[in-house]
């Protein structure tokens, strides 16, 4: 075989080849290089709804919120859908435990966006493109990325119910 009649065979498999071995190295390439990874643990509710038991952090410490529609004003599905379950999430091994509100209480938390190390938890979003292709997307409320200097990681929370709005991130743990 000549290889001067082939090399127009030879650019044409190359090119598809090179440019796959672009995009992995563009996607796995900085995980190997990344230097800082998350650090800080966090806690979060599920189940916590408009009505009922709500979260927050005041001054580093979990504080539970009743409310209560003793009128019937909001329609059922608002006043509680869901019991509300506390979780601690360990980034290291990418697992949650629930804990009890008082042994929530006792953490010291950091309702900062943004953890110490520079990560932040987000939501995933809908995908959709430009028309016609928009109508094709999947939404993706429901999963919940930890996201910081240049990586984005898939997270393993709980979720009771498969609605959008069932995970809340309430604070950082401060080791």
């Amino acid at each position: 075989m000549d290889a001067k009649k082939n090399i127009p065979l030879i650019v044409g498999i190359s090119i598809p080849i090179l440019m796959i071995l672009f995009v992995a190295a563009s996607i796995y390439l900085p995980l190997l290089f990344m230097h800082t990874k998350p650090e800080f643990n966090f806690l979060y509710v599920t189940g916590d709804y408009l009505l009922g038991s709500q979260y927050s952090v005041e001054n580093g410490k979990l504080v539970k919120h009743e409310f209560k529609d003793d009128e019937g004003r909001w329609p059922s599905i608002m006043r509680r859908r869901g019991d509300a379950k506390l979780f601690v999430h360990d980034v290291t091994k990418n697992e949650s435990r629930q804990i009890s509100f008082e042994e929530a209480q006792s953490l010291d938390l950091n309702s900062n966006i943004k953890s110490p190390d520079g990560f932040e938890i987000v939501h995933g979003s809908r995908g959709g493109g430009p028309w016609p292709f928009f109508g094709f997307s999947e939404t993706d409320y429901n999963t919940v990325y930890i996201k910081g200097h240049n990586i984005s990681r898939k997270l393993n929370v709980q979720q009771t119910e498969r609605h959008f709005g069932d995970f809340h991130f309430l604070g950082w743990i401060n080791n």
